[in-house]
């Protein structure tokens, strides 16, 4: 399956990832299918998907009329027979069980035309075990793409042990049209490349706070001032390029062996969680929220990042262009 033979998508799971999802392939131009178990859920991520929008529209990253014509695009199902029918690609986005995906390919190996193309958007799950579930391996592909859909550029696309090259080379062609930033990697291991990146430094971040180093404010105040800043526009390896790799080892000689090296949860973050403070979402996590202070972060969040999405494509654009 060629990227110019996709045009019509299944997306099944209308949750945060699945109906963001689907408002990224419908304003690319794709005829989209978002599928859940029943029809509260299905308009409660279309509900989702019109809140993006409105989000884009404020960013001025598209017209209110863009936006119509995106959601006119997006059909609603409830029957997954009716939604794979006829698609050239289906993007998976069911809650993070590895057990529950294998069962959903599964189903939709059975339901799906034979060339067409199976994508989980796993975090980090075995791409590999979840293709396993299917008699299409070679045609099953990890595209993970980062929350909040509509803001986060990176998409990675994964291969499985069998996964063949020109359905990689399909999904990276197809995450470009998007408009968004894609990667390929190459190996099947768990977290793929950026959830391994961002857990090293969490880790991290934990055992700083639980040693009484320095408080959760200011850890994240470190990280935003600090080395966030600066990967955000050049990365972790380019830095330390310019920052001179001699350096840097000399740095990682005598720091590594002081870094946290647990294999498994914090005690910490697993107290937390014993304890019900799970985050935004309970009230309580690091931080306390309100339910009014919630919705206000998760608007900042996305009104930053949209801004500062749009300065780092302006560069981009204009290393392109050899300015």
């Amino acid at each position: 399956m060629k990227a110019d033979e996709i045009r019509t998508v299944a997306v099944i799971g209308a949750g945060t990832m699945g109906a963001g999802i689907a408002g990224e392939f419908a304003r690319a131009g794709y005829d989209v299918r978002l599928l859940d178990k029943n029809e509260e859920l299905v308009q409660r991520g279309m509900a989702m998907l019109r809140m993006a929008q409105e989000a884009l529209i404020a960013a001025r990253r598209i017209t209110r009329r863009n936006a119509a014509s995106a959601l006119k695009r997006v059909e609603t199902f409830t029957a997954l027979e009716e939604a794979c029918s006829g698609v050239q690609l289906l993007v998976e986005a069911v809650p993070e069980d590895l057990s529950l995906k294998q069962a959903t390919f599964a189903q939709c190996d059975n339901l799906c035309p034979r060339r067409a193309i199976l994508a989980t958007n796993t975090s980090g799950l075995s791409i590999t075990k979840i293709a396993s579930a299917t008699k299409r391996p070679g045609r099953c592909v990890g595209v993970h793409f980062w929350n909040p859909p509509h803001v986060m550029p990176l998409v990675e696309v994964t291969k499985g042990e069998k996964t063949s090259t020109a359905t990689a080379k399909t999904l990276m062609v197809v995450s470009r049209r998007l408009g968004k930033r894609p990667i390929l990697v190459r190996r099947d291991v768990p977290g793929f490349v950026g959830n391994r990146l961002q857990f090293a430094v969490m880790r991290e971040a934990l055992h700083i706070l639980s040693e009484d180093i320095a408080s959760a404010e200011d850890i994240d105040t470190a990280m935003r001032a600090g080395p966030g800043l600066r990967w955000g526009v050049i990365g972790p390896l380019r830095t330390a390029d310019l920052g001179g790799l001699d350096i840097f080892h000399a740095i990682s000689e005598y720091l590594f062996p002081e870094l946290n090296s647990d294999s498994k949860p914090s005690p910490l973050l697993s107290r937390l969680v014993r304890e019900g403070r799970l985050g935004a979402k309970s009230g309580m996590g690091f931080y306390q929220y309100r339910a009014k202070h919630f919705d206000e972060s998760i608007r900042h969040r996305d009104d930053v990042l949209l801004r500062l999405l749009k300065v780092l494509n302006e560069r981009e654009s204009r290393k392109g262009q050899g300015t």
